[in-house]
């Protein structure tokens, strides 16, 4: 697992669900070592044990998990990479670059049909006249993440360029995508789906739901509320998880495909309560943390989420 050091006493490995998570792999026989620093191949970090977390130098590796920011820590990640040499890498550079590039993903994505996608323009030129076909848009930076710089858009307002992405407030291009009209009643309901390679397959955890009776960008930080979907629109359940593993399994049939693991689908319901893809994360953050925090009964299903990419990544032995 490629991560940034901690600032603080890391604890006992039980303290952490990717702690408990890497325990439990090193029963199942796979070691996992988590570092950030590499050298021909070998990665110099920690390790879990029942005893607490033990240094260990310069371990050979089978593959690694990427986990580190390579945005905001760009030099120390270009090092790190360096390191590793000829390592396979979980969820490969390649991918997670289509990923960060909006634009690009969704049209991976609607070639490979069967997944409902609203329209999407990144020419500035063409602005206007696609939103007063829409009516309201969302406009976005093409490059973004956490939900810094979107807004929602109409027809009386200005359309600028680019927009502020998440390191800086740096403005990058801006794309513009058609708004999905949400349930009646609500602001917007946007759903987090966390996707994962299992055996010969995908699997889809609980859909996190965030939604807002006003608020047209549904994110948390923003005062969204946070729910299980199945708990608030139990008949989208199935319909929003089949389009997260469309998804996933689209982009896994692009070049390095074969070691993609994991990927946070985004996917937002309209009127009909029916599911609309809008994006792709590459590094899901938080896992089930959002529900873990409602309710303490995930812990098992989130501390499977942590494992479940690692041991995917452990049979390519």
């Amino acid at each position: 697992m490629l991560v940034p050091p901690y600032d603080a006493d890391p604890g006992h490995p039980t303290d952490r669900p990717i702690g408990r998570a890497a325990l439990a792999l090193e029963r199942e026989g796979l070691a996992v070592v988590f570092g950030h620093e590499a050298h021909e191949g070998c990665l110099t970090g920690v390790r879990a044990t029942p005893e607490g977390w033990v240094p260990v130098d310069s371990v050979p590796l089978l593959a690694a998990y990427d986990r580190f920011p390579s945005r905001s820590r760009a030099e120390a990640y270009a090092a790190l990479r360096r390191g590793l040499g000829e390592v396979p890498l979980g969820n490969p550079p390649r991918l997670v670059e289509l990923c960060a590039d909006k634009h690009r993903c969704q049209q991976v994505l609607a070639r490979a049909g069967g997944i409902a996608l609203p329209e999407q323009i990144a020419a500035p030129d063409r602005f206007a006249d696609h939103l007063a076909a829409w009516g309201l848009a969302f406009l976005k930076p093409r490059y973004g993440a956490f939900g810094a710089g979107v807004r929602r858009v109409s027809s009386a307002d200005e359309l600028a360029s680019t927009c502020p992405g998440p390191i800086g407030d740096a403005p990058e291009p801006a794309l513009l995508q058609r708004a999905i009209r949400p349930p009646r009643g609500l602001g917007g309901v946007a759903c987090r789906v966390l996707v994962q390679r299992e055996g010969d397959g995908w699997w889809a955890e609980q859909p996190v739901a965030r939604v807002s009776r006003t608020d047209a960008v549904v994110n948390a930080a923003r005062g969204a509320d946070v729910v299980p979907l199945q708990e608030l629109f139990p008949g989208s359940f199935d319909a929003v998880r089949a389009q997260a593993i469309a998804a996933a399994q689209a982009l896994a049939e692009e070049p390095d495909g074969a070691w993609l693991v994991e990927v946070g689908v985004d996917v937002v319901l309209d009127e009909d309560e029916a599911p609309w893809v809008i994006e792709v994360n590459s590094r899901p953050r938080g896992r089930l943390e959002a529900l873990l925090s409602l309710d303490p009964g995930w812990m098992p299903a989130h501390i499977e989420a942590c494992a479940r990419p690692i041991r995917a990544l452990g049979r390519t032995r």
